[in-house]
């Protein structure tokens, strides 16, 4: 009995610590926690694009829910929960989108003010990254880009302004 209490305070202390590392780590999000209003364009046609983006903790805090959805004539809409991988030491994201896509990413995290998603669909999960920029505190960019034969060819980028903040 004494084994077993010894072993539940000990599993208890290693949760707790493990949830506290993935607190502090998500609070590194707090960024982008909010409403978004996005413009930018299309890199090879030129073509304006505008979405609405939010940001909101769910599941106690353990991840972030990312919503995306592009405004008309566009109809991209895309869900994706960022959280803390304890394990691999690493932010991952699955992304779902209105393709019936399933994307996975991972981040080191804030590297200067970017923070860079790369990853892809299963069973590639590479060739594909987002580019977060912080601009300010009410404004950042994000940029998609794909890899092919080895080069790095950019899709589009937007500029996001905080609604509200």
């Amino acid at each position: 009995m004494k084994t077993l209490l010894l072993l539940l305070i000990v599993s208890a202390g290693c949760f707790a610590q493990s949830a506290a590392g993935r607190s502090k780590r998500m609070a590194d999000l707090d960024y982008f926690r909010g409403s978004w209003e996005c413009a930018g364009k299309f890199v090879r046609s030129g073509a304006a694009i505008e979405a609405n983006q939010s940001f909101e903790p769910i599941l106690d805090g353990a991840f972030l829910l990312f919503r995306h959805d592009d405004k008309p004539p566009h109809q991209y809409h895309a869900w994706a929960e960022w959280g803390w991988d304890e394990s691999g030491k690493q932010f991952v994201s699955t992304i779902q989108d209105s393709t019936g896509g399933l994307r996975i990413f991972h981040s080191s995290g804030w590297q200067g003010e970017h923070l860079v998603w790369e990853g892809g669909s299963p069973p590639q999960t590479s060739g594909q990254k987002f580019t977060f920029e912080r601009v300010s505190p009410r404004q950042f960019r994000v940029s998609y880009a794909y890899e092919k034969d080895g080069a790095w060819t950019d899709v589009d980028s937007s500029t996001c302004t905080a609604s509200g903040k």
